[in-house]
């Protein structure tokens, strides 16, 4: 990379932090980060998710999300697009790089992938790096070893797939790691997973396979009577993968430290130990573009269509505004997922 994409990347990444202490002061004009579904379609049949069992319904286009992104632009710094698989859509690689071309100081942008089709995510890839994102980053998602995953994500052949994609996206330079949803279904095969990993993967680390826990959501996941792991057994993982990962080598492994750190708050109480920034730092987006304050409370406050595609203007309507206070007040579902605990911790640097 030339000097001047690093400075770049350097300023990018200074303006996400600002943005997100800032936030944490003062409820900003919006988001400086968007966790947006483009999609509910995936090929795979997990037992923890039932995305894949509702209906596909409208998406908005790729014309459509330039418009979100560009009147976005003035308070986004880290974008992640998610579904579904997000590959399933024609035009993923083209929403991606018009988060890019209309969000100049981007300084995160990620998507996650259940790595079915190898070649597919690869192609893709090479699109949107070719962009010059400052940083892309793809995780691959990995429910176990390769039985277990295989049963859980219901498709044969799912664990050689997922570990094809990841060694294709490494080949090209891109931060790519595994992410797994420890539930009930795979509490118990951390290291028998890592092992399996480490066959085809040999010089793998325990920092490249992120952790989160399950959650349940209606208008997410689908998932609601879902089980889940006792608050017991979730600070115990939490802090087992903490000993695993050792101390922090990067801004990245500080961040998820800080997160397994917090799991110990939440399981105990039903809510994060700091004040939650969603619709302050954050928001999610549903693929026909209903806002909501994240991806686990299922509280619309408006419509991006109906709003002409401004993001700011549903951020300072008074549906956001009484969300928002719910949501400090605590009286929101709870959760302690990456997509909304990563803007928490960033938000209250301090603690």
């Amino acid at each position: 990379m030339r000097a001047g994409g690093i400075s770049k990347g350097l300023r990018a990444d200074a303006l996400l932090l600002a943005r997100a202490t800032a936030a944490g002061l003062r409820r900003p004009q919006g988001p400086f980060k968007v966790t947006a579904a483009l999609t509910w379609v995936c090929e795979q049949h997990c037992r923890h998710c039932n995305i894949w069992r509702r209906d596909q319904g409208p998406e908005m286009s790729a014309l459509e999300w330039r418009q979100v992104w560009r009147e976005a632009s003035s308070t986004l710094s880290w974008i992640d697009l998610t579904g579904g698989e997000v590959t399933s859509r024609e035009d993923f690689a083209e929403i991606a790089i018009s988060a890019i071309e209309e969000v100049p100081a981007l300084a995160m942008l990620h998507f996650p992938s259940n790595g079915s089709d190898p070649q597919r995510l690869e192609q893709v890839a090479r699109r949107i790096q070719a962009a010059g994102p400052n940083r892309l980053v793809v995780s691959i998602s990995l429910d176990g070893p390769p039985r277990l995953h295989d049963k859980i994500r219901g498709e044969k052949g799912a664990f050689g797939n997922a570990v094809a994609s990841f060694l294709r996206l490494r080949a090209l330079g891109i931060a790519t790691y595994f992410g797994m949803t420890l539930s009930p279904n795979n509490e118990d095969a951390l290291h028998e997973t890592m092992a399996a990993l480490r066959e085809q993967v040999p010089q793998l680390r325990w920092r490249d396979l992120h952790l989160n826990f399950i959650h349940t959501s209606a208008h997410y996941f689908g998932n609601q009577n879902m089980q889940r792991l006792t608050p017991q057994r979730m600070t115990e993982l939490a802090e087992e993968v903490m000993q695993l990962r050792g101390l922090p080598r990067s801004p990245t492994d500080l961040l998820e430290r800080l997160y397994l750190r917090g799991v110990g708050a939440y399981a105990a109480s039903g809510h994060s130990s700091s004040p939650c920034a969603s619709l302050a730092g954050n928001c999610f987006i549903a693929p026909a573009g209903t806002v909501h304050p994240c991806h686990i409370w299922e509280q619309p406050i408006g419509t991006l269509p109906e709003a002409g595609y401004s993001l700011s203007q549903l951020w300072r309507k008074s549906p956001a505004l009484r969300a928002r206070a719910e949501v400090r007040e605590q009286r929101c579902p709870g959760c302690w997922t990456p997509c909304e605990a990563y803007p928490t911790i960033l938000s209250k640097p301090l603690g």
